[in-house]
Formats: structure tokens, sequence, C-alpha cells
């Protein structure tokens, strides 16, 4: 399926999709995703490890059109030295990249003022069903009143993993469609399971009127599953039309 079949809608990857598999933080993992997709690649810094590691791919990742960083979701972001050194390393890989956005998750934040120093633009993503803050639209609304130049990332996995109807992706999109600057996909069982293998049409249809980019999230066991995926989420797209 060639994405100027979809529109030229921007389909790729979260690089951390081959986590199970491969060094995510080495060409050859940017060399995987670029060979389905050169339209789309976030970046996933899951683990503040990767905050050194991920210097070894942005070379090789300038040349996909649209690019997003995510933050390490294991470090609590306040107004103090530690957080300011991870976001002058993050500033430098930004502007290298040329990326697009910057987003995390709002559950391990303390102080929000720590990031109005960096220009970058920003964004937070709704929460999964572990969480009890930022899960439903109400309290994104609450958030952007104070923080209005901010942006979300859809993440439909964890709309799924609240609501199994997806009227709250539904309600996302209705209410802060305007404030929506990316959709992050995935099948969901336990974690982020593939697509193709769920049965899970009902989370990919969300995505079907949305001209934003689709991070695909999912996770693979095999170097195939990641194909099939990107077929399977990009026909079904397709059909949608």
């Amino acid at each position: 399926m060639k994405l100027k079949d979809l529109d030229n809608k921007k389909i790729g990857f979260s690089h951390g999709a081959l986590h199970k598999l491969i060094d995510i933080y080495s060409k050859a993992a940017i060399d995987i995703y670029k060979s389905y997709s050169k339209d789309a690649l976030e970046l996933s810094l899951v683990r503040r490890e990767g905050i050194d590691k991920v210097r070894n791919i942005i070379p090789h990742a300038k040349d996909i059109v649209y690019k997003s960083i995510h933050l390490p979701s294991d470090v609590v972001y306040k107004n103090d030295a530690d957080t300011i050194k991870i976001l002058d390393e993050v500033a430098i890989y930004y502007k290298e990249l040329e990326a697009d956005l910057v987003l995390l998750h709002p559950d391990v934040v303390e102080d929000w003022k720590v990031f109005d120093a960096y220009p970058f633009n920003w964004a937070i993503e709704n929460m999964d069903s572990n969480h009890s803050v930022y899960t439903t639209v109400d309290q994104l609304e609450v958030f952007f009143k104070e923080r209005p130049n901010w942006k979300f990332v859809l993440d439909l996995n964890h709309c799924y993993s609240n609501d199994r109807t997806m009227k709250l992706a539904k309600d996302f999109i209705a209410r802060l469609g305007n404030r929506l600057a990316e959709v992050h996909l995935s099948g969901y069982e336990v974690y982020h399971e593939p697509l193709f293998r769920n049965d899970q049409d009902i989370i990919i249809e969300q995505c079907k009127d949305l001209a934003v980019p689709i991070i695909i999230e999912s996770t693979f066991d095999n170097l195939d599953d990641i194909g099939k995926e990107f077929d399977y989420i990009s026909k079904y797209l397709m059909s949608s039309r």
C-alpha cells in the first residue's frame, strides 16, 4: 500500500516498536522503519537512558518528513537542575532533527513552568486506565486553560483501555480537535499489541478522517509483523474512505 493512495496521510512508527528485536538506537532500526515509510517517525525516549543513545540515530532520521520526540516517562519533571539538563539535551536534538513536536506523559510533571524556557511545539497525551488523571476530555480542557499554547496527542490505545466503545476518542476529537497534533495507534489487550492480530478495527476507525500524522505504537515479536501491521492499517484506512 502506497501512502499516496491515502491522500498523503502521514503514517509512521514509534522507533521503540522493535525494542524486543533490535537495538532501537541503531541505524539498522531506523532503516527498517524507513523501508515502510519516510513520512513520519517518533523518537521514543521512553526511559532516561534513551537521552544519550538517541544522538546515534538523529543523522539517519533527518530525511523523514514528520518527526516527533517523546520525552522519558521515568523522570519527574520539575524546576530543578536535573530536569533542565534533560531539556537542554532535548533542545539540541530538536534543532538538529528539525523536529515538529515534543510530547510527554503529563502525569510525571510536578512543575509545568520549567517547560516555558523551551520554545518547542509542546504536547501532552491522554492517559490510559492505569491513571486517574489526564484520562478525560474535561481534565485536558482544564489543562489547556492553564497552558493554551500546548497541543495534544490522541492515544487511541489509551482511549480503548478506558472505554471499549471508543466514544471517549470521539469526544476528544469533537471537543479538542483544534489542538490535535498527532495520533498514537496500536491494539490493546495488555499493552500495545499489533492491530492485525486483535480484530480491533474500532480503534483504527477513529483515524479515518484525521489529517494529523499517525504514529504506530504496536510492538512486535518478529520482523515480519512490522510489515503486516503497516499494510493492515494502511488498507483499512484506504477502505474506510
